[in-house]
């Protein structure tokens, strides 16, 4: 028997080069790629190999464009190799193994994992970390393993030449995500908002020169997969040839039916384990309102600092109406050394144009909130409690504070001090501003009368 010399847990990968791609991101996890491939065909019936593919190809995805010749049929090799597979199966068999510092040892196969290789000896088990492993062997008769999934096609075509076409498939492996910076201003009132896009790929393929599309929003899948009318209609100009030309650097968005995508200009380096953030859109400086909320429901009775809100209007006015994908938000603040200091961060949802994006930034050390039930009283068939809202300010400046009081069932508000609005069915809030120093004290009695 022949034996085969394997380098201890070898990735289940060979990282292989795709130059010219385009690569249109979804936020679930997985990418269309638009793969342009050249062949030079004979009259009559070809057999096309494709092997730059990542292990998480979806089976049923790929297809091969090709305008002037016909595919009759397409072949998916997925059966590769994976160590942990591999050596698990063997299990029980025997196996040399060598250690960095030049040790043998050969017995049979008791334990393989993340950690290390259990041998047991003649007299002994021995256990290797994998720190300390070389090689292992098996013995067995050599073969060949697949490393990679790979393509094959029967094509057909009319005349002999050069064909150029595209190869499209969908995969997993890749993920974006939008990252915001707002960095605030607080004498003027102003804040820089940065938008970025964190691109990952660990798909195992290196893209170079490649166009990457970013869509925004959640696309109806059926079994982990997408629906085969949603993944193809994606983007006709994915499936083109890709050329060379460059843009500008700031993205061009696009509608894509209920979704946006948005088009970076510059064509990137995107390599298998690398991060990558790309400017979504240029810089822009906006007005922002920070308000404080203190929230409460019915009985409860408490004494705690404020949240903090931070609200920006997504308009034309305020210098923005651009739909701002979903993301988090680092805040941070500007201070007079022209440093800045962090805040706080949220996770900001899909804000399209002409709505207002609303921020936490935590909970505010010098604005509190105390809340007191001065009187409750329950019947048969009612309930009526006197409610006290004391907002303190102890800033140098005034405050813009909003006290919500969720009610439930059917109520009234009687002798409330100040003004509230009924946001719902359940919920009310006053709108107050509290001076610098100065403690606002707000009260009202709700009733609430059943059959």
């Amino acid at each position: 028997m022949k034996k085969i010399l394997w380098i201890i847990f070898l990735s289940n990968c060979v990282f292989s080069q795709s130059s010219n791609a385009t690569v249109t991101l979804y936020k679930d996890g997985f990418a269309l790629v638009a793969q342009p491939v050249k062949w030079a065909l004979n009259k009559g019936v070809n057999t096309l190999t494709y092997d730059l593919l990542p292990s998480g190809v979806f089976p049923e995805s790929p297809f091969l464009a090709l305008p002037n010749a016909d595919v009759l049929s397409q072949t998916l090799n997925s059966d590769v190799f994976r160590s942990q597979d591999y050596f698990v199966s063997k299990l029980g068999g025997e196996v040399e193994l060598k250690t960095v510092g030049g040790k043998y040892f050969e017995g049979s196969l008791l334990e393989y994992s993340s950690k290390g290789i259990m041998i047991q000896e003649k007299n002994d088990m021995i256990f290797i970390p994998v720190e300390k492993i070389d090689y292992l062997m098996t013995n067995e008769m050599k073969q060949r393993h697949r490393f990679k999934p790979s393509l094959e096609w029967s094509v057909r075509a009319n005349k002999t030449g050069e064909e150029t076409g595209n190869i499209i498939y969908l995969s997993t492996g890749f993920d974006w995500n939008a990252v915001y910076r707002f960095i605030m201003d607080r004498s003027t009132g102003m804040g820089e908002l940065i938008s970025e896009a964190f691109i990952t790929n660990n798909s195992g393929i290196d893209f170079s020169q490649t166009e990457l599309r970013l869509v925004e929003g959640t696309l109806h899948r059926v079994n982990q997969a997408l629906k085969r009318s949603g993944a193809l209609d994606v983007t006709k100009s994915a499936f083109r040839v890709v050329g060379s030309d460059t843009g500008p650097t700031a993205p061009k968005r696009e509608s894509l039916g209920d979704y946006h995508e948005y088009l970076l200009s510059d064509r990137q380096k995107f390599f298998t384990n690398q991060h990558t953030t790309v400017r979504l859109y240029s810089p822009r400086w906006v007005n922002y309102e920070k308000e404080y909320v203190f929230e409460n429901r019915e009985r409860v009775q408490r004494s705690e600092p404020l949240v903090a809100e931070i609200k920006i209007a997504n308009t034309k006015e305020n210098k923005l109406n651009i739909p701002l994908p979903a993301g988090k938000v680092e805040l941070y603040h500007a201070v007079k050394n022209g440093s800045i200091k962090f805040v706080g961060e949220d996770y900001l949802d899909q804000i399209p144009t002409g709505s207002t994006a609303t921020l936490t930034a935590g909970r505010a050390f010098d604005v509190r909130g105390k809340r007191k039930v001065l009187q409750y009283d329950r019947q048969r068939k009612s309930e009526e409690a006197t409610i006290e809202l004391q907002l303190r300010n102890t800033k140098e400046k005034e405050v813009t504070i909003r006290a919500i009081e969720h009610i439930s069932g059917d109520w009234v508000i009687r002798d409330a001090t100040d003004m509230y609005i009924k946001k719902d069915a359940s919920t009310i809030y006053f709108p107050l501003t509290v001076p610098a120093g100065e403690t606002k004290t707000v009260t009202y009695t709700y009733r609430k009368e059943w059959k």
